[in-house]
């Protein structure tokens, strides 16, 4: 297994920490972001960014036929454009791209929910089949009421896991 995924996922849990705990004290708008708007925006693409690092792993450690290994490709691509979109946010001050954002964000959902199913399917290590996706989604249902700080702890226990695979 790869020894760099529990430290990606780390990174992940972290920025998905830090963008949940300034969404409790901070909104933020669609424009004219202060420092702390792009500190949150940063902290997001960052996760978003561990997590197209990560992904393969989970799918290796779920040990997911080729449909699975399909939706992780699915919920990189869909990582990817958020990155995307954040970092061009970023330059411009505010939410720029909305809609690659919205698109990515559903492709890594569908992904994750693929993956997921893959994984419970597969049998191994069900109980953690879900958990990305359930972390995600309730991490989006959360929102502006810090929901990412319960998708960073899903990540810090997927890290811990893997963590754990012999080499």
């Amino acid at each position: 297994m790869d020894r760099t995924a529990p430290m990606a996922a780390f990174v992940a849990a972290a920025g998905f920490a830090a963008e949940g705990v300034i969404s409790l004290v901070h909104h933020t708008g669609d424009d004219h972001w202060g420092p702390l708007s792009q500190v949150l925006n940063g902290a997001y693409a960052l996760a978003a960014l561990a997590l197209i690092f990560v992904l393969p792993t989970v799918g290796r450690w779920m040990q997911v036929n080729r449909i699975g290994r399909g939706a992780v490709i699915a919920a990189q691509i869909g990582y990817a454009g958020m990155v995307v979109e954040s970092i061009v946010s970023a330059v411009h001050d505010g939410n720029t791209l909305g809609g690659l954002f919205f698109g990515g964000l559903l492709l890594s959902l569908v992904g994750l929910l693929i993956l997921g199913v893959s994984g419970v399917i597969a049998g191994y290590r069900r109980w953690g089949a879900l958990l990305p996706f359930l972390g995600m989604f309730v991490g989006i249902a959360g929102g502006d009421h810090g929901g990412s700080i319960i998708t960073a702890a899903v990540w810090i226990v997927l890290g811990v896991a893997l963590l754990r695979i012999e080499p």
